[in-house]
C-alpha cells in the first residue's frame, strides 16, 4: 500500500503542510491577522488558492509514484528477460563463451564445462587463452584481439571457424565456431556458440580475431 500510493500521500501532506505555513507567514511576516484565524480563513480565494497548491503537489506525487512504478515493472522485466536468455544459453548444447576487449572469460554455460572441462566458477575473470587456446597460437591470438581494439579490423569475424582447442588436462581438438563481436556501451565484447568439429579437414591454423 505505502509503495503504491507513498509518493501520492506525500504530496498531499506537503500540499496540506502548506496551509499552516502560509497562516505562519500572514501571522510574522505579512502581520496580516493571528495564526489560528489565518489558518480557519473562510475566505473564498485563499480556500481555493491552498486547494490548487494541494492538488498541484498530490498531483505531483502521483505523477512520481505512477513513473518509479513503471521503471520497476520494466526492470522486472529486464531481469525475467535476462533470466530466461541465461537459462537458454545454459541449457544449449554448443559451448557458450564470451569473452571481453581484454580477453577475459565474462559468459560460459554448461556445455562449455564439459567441452573445456572448465568448471564456471574458474572460467569466469580468467585469460580465455590459459583456458582453451593452444600454447603456439596464444601469442597470436592475443596479437589479432589488440589489433582489433586498435584498428576495428580482423578477418575471422562473423564466419564459421575451424580451429583447434584444448581441454583442461591438455588434450587437443578441433572445434567450430563463429565468433562475434557486441558493443555494450563503451565496452567491446565477444561471444561464440562453439562445438566440436566433424572432421579435421580444412583446420585453420588460425591467429586469434586476426
Amino acid at each position: 500500500m505505502i509503495q503504491r500510493y507513498g509518493l501520492t500521500v506525500l504530496g498531499v501532506v506537503i500540499g496540506l503542510l502548506f496551509w499552516p505555513l502560509e497562516a505562519i507567514m500572514h501571522d510574522f511576516v505579512f502581520d496580516k491577522g493571528d495564526f489560528i484565524p489565518n489558518l480557519l480563513s473562510h475566505d473564498p480565494n485563499e480556500l481555493w488558492m491552498r486547494t490548487l497548491i494541494t492538488l498541484a503537489f498530490a498531483t505531483f506525487g502521483w505523477l512520481a509514484q505512477r513513473n518509479m512504478r513503471e521503471q520497476h515493472l520494466l526492470q522486472e522485466r529486464l531481469t525475467q528477460s535476462r533470466d530466461h536468455l541465461r537459462q537458454i544459453i545454459d541449457s544449449t548444447y554448443d559451448a557458450y563463451v564470451a569473452i571481453d576487449e581484454q580477453g577475459v572469460v565474462i559468459g560460459w554455460n554448461r556445455s562449455a564445462e564439459k567441452m573445456f572441462g572448465w568448471l564456471r566458477q574458474d572460467a569466469m575473470g580468467k585469460d580465455i587463452s590459459r583456458l582453451i587456446i593452444p600454447e603456439p597460437m596464444r601469442a597470436a591470438h592475443r596479437k589479432g584481439m589488440q589489433r582489433y581494439c586498435e584498428s576495428g579490423i580482423a578477418t575471422m569475424l562473423y564466419k564459421p571457424l575451424h580451429l583447434q582447442a584444448c581441454h583442461r588436462d591438455g588434450s587437443e581438438f578441433e572445434v567450430s565456431m563463429v565468433i562475434t563481436p557486441l558493443r555494450s556501451g563503451d565496452k567491446q565484447e565477444f561471444f561464440a556458440f562453439v562445438r566440436r568439429a566433424g572432421s579435421a579437414q580444412d583446420a585453420l591454423a588460425g591467429d586469434g580475431l586476426g
